[in-house]
């Protein structure tokens, strides 16, 4: 690791895919350390959130994704990949991760988003 990423935040970031391992428009299920997460590429940014849906544990990462929402393979339950929220804007939500790409390489922060504070 070179010196410029030697700062406490980035040490909190974890390499977990190439950019070109998930294909736009799709997500990919990918175990990072002891967690399932849920990485997609739509609109050429890359989001992550927790893989387990809470209905019934299905794996968003295999769903369908439709602008920023993927829908539960399982149960059609739907979320926004960028920030976990229930598509419909019930109860149902995920965690999602911090996301950064350097290079061809993406970076997850593995601690929840504070959600009141996204673009």
């Amino acid at each position: 690791m070179t010196s410029r990423h030697t700062d406490r935040k980035f040490e909190e970031f974890i390499p977990i895919a190439r950019t070109d391992e998930v294909p736009e428009g799709k997500g990919r299920v990918i175990k990072v350390n002891d967690k399932s997460v849920a990485l997609f590429h739509v609109g050429g940014r890359f989001y992550a959130i927790n893989n387990i849906c809470p209905h019934q544990g299905g794996p968003l990462g295999k769903g369908k994704v439709k602008k920023y929402l993927v829908t539960c393979p399982w149960h059609d339950l739907q979320f926004d990949i960028r920030s976990g929220f229930g598509g419909d804007g019930g109860g149902n939500c995920v965690a999602s991760y911090e996301v950064r790409v350097e290079g061809d390489q993406v970076y997850v922060c593995l601690q929840t988003r504070d959600v009141w504070s996204l673009e």
